[in-house]
């Protein structure tokens, strides 16, 4: 769901809803900079009303794929299948608040997507932009004709969330029942764990822990350890900071790592959570699989990993990241059998870059 001009999307639907009146345009030039935020923020409340409209749906309410509004966000419509698919309506109400959250537009945006609405041609779109301005460009509902015509029932969230709805899916149950959990995310370099982890924190109370703050002090690898899959990683320091620590319960104390001065920044503290995240390459390593209650691999092409290390590091980083890190990533993998042992692999390749 990768973003297109606004005028692009604005045609878009237009060939889609050809019934569309100047006020459904309106609406959707501010849906697409604004998002939800003049919604509902409690997702209990959000999902009541979800339950309430779903419920009242018909039986022979047409399915839709969510749709591109722009500006990174997506209109999710509502089905009354939905309602037998254990977690998503939850879920779904967490992504509506969770969009409401970080998305923020202006009004300087949302006079530039009116502009170009002028532009469609649509007949009486010029008196009626005339009058929404001298109203302050409020927020807007559908026209009648439009909710006649297509009986329209969606939430608007942010696009990025669509392609890991079955990892929130599979998150979900363990946030609801608030005992000690741990999530794991392993997977290629450029696949995109900390994107993910930092998606997960948006949507679930949550801590995120990041395998990169363990790497193991210059003093302590030998050639022995190093030659072991993971070897660089301090796993006895992980597990007896963080990983013991959250399965008791308790507050968690550790010494991130700074690879730049090869020393241990100051003590940090982690009030405990229920949900917890770790995430990053040797994170599913033997020693620690039976810490976790999910456990998620992500991958991608080797061309896409490529692309994506190029721009995040730059030539000269990887160079380093070709000839070093992603054979000993490689070789962890298959000795590890890393993902063959996750409960999810997530194939991002076609996905935007995130980082990680």
């Amino acid at each position: 769901m990768r973003d297109a001009t606004f005028q692009q999307i604005a045609g878009e639907h237009r060939a889609r809803w050809p019934l569309m009146e100047p006020q459904d345009y309106g609406k959707l030039a501010y849906q697409s900079e604004m998002g939800p935020e003049h919604a509902v923020s409690d997702p209990a409340l959000a999902l009541e009303e979800i339950l309430a409209e779903c419920r009242a749906l018909p039986p022979d309410a047409p399915r839709r794929l969510p749709e591109a509004i722009g500006n990174g966000l997506c209109r999710f419509h509502l089905s009354p299948l939905h309602l037998s698919q254990e977690g998503l309506l939850p879920v779904l109400a967490m992504l509506f608040t969770a969009t409401a959250r970080r998305h923020r537009g202006t009004r300087q945006g949302l006079e530039a997507r009116l502009a170009e609405l002028e532009g469609l041609g649509v007949p009486g779109m010029g008196p009626w932009l005339r009058a929404y301005r001298e109203e302050g460009c409020p927020p807007l509902h559908h026209s009648e004709t439009f909710r006649r015509a297509y009986r329209p029932h969606y939430r608007v969230i942010a696009a990025d969330y669509v392609p890991f709805l079955f990892v929130l899916l599979a998150v979900y149950p363990l946030w609801r029942e608030g005992r000690p959990a741990i999530v794991a995310i392993d997977g290629r370099c450029g696949s995109g764990k900390s994107g993910l982890a930092t998606m997960l924190a948006q949507v679930f109370p949550c801590n995120v822990f990041h395998m990169d703050d363990f790497y193991l002090p210059a003093g302590r690898r030998s050639p022995e350890r190093m030659a072991r899959p993971g070897g660089d990683m301090d796993v006895e320091r992980f597990r007896s900071q963080v990983l013991e620590p959250l399965s008791r319960g308790e507050t968690v104390t550790y010494r991130a790592f700074d690879r730049a001065t090869g020393t241990e920044r100051p003590a940090v503290e982690v009030p405990f959570r229920p949900l917890n995240v770790v995430e990053g390459s040797c994170s599913c390593l033997p020693a620690l699989r039976d810490a976790y209650q999910l456990r998620l691999f992500l991958t991608c092409t080797v061309e896409e990993q490529r692309r994506r290390l190029l721009a995040r590091e730059g030539p000269e980083r990887l160079k380093a990241f070709e000839t070093r890190w992603i054979p000993r990533e490689e070789a962890y993998f298959a000795a590890c059998h890393v993902e063959e042992e996750s409960d999810l692999t997530v194939d991002t390749t076609d996905l935007p870059r995130t980082d990680g």
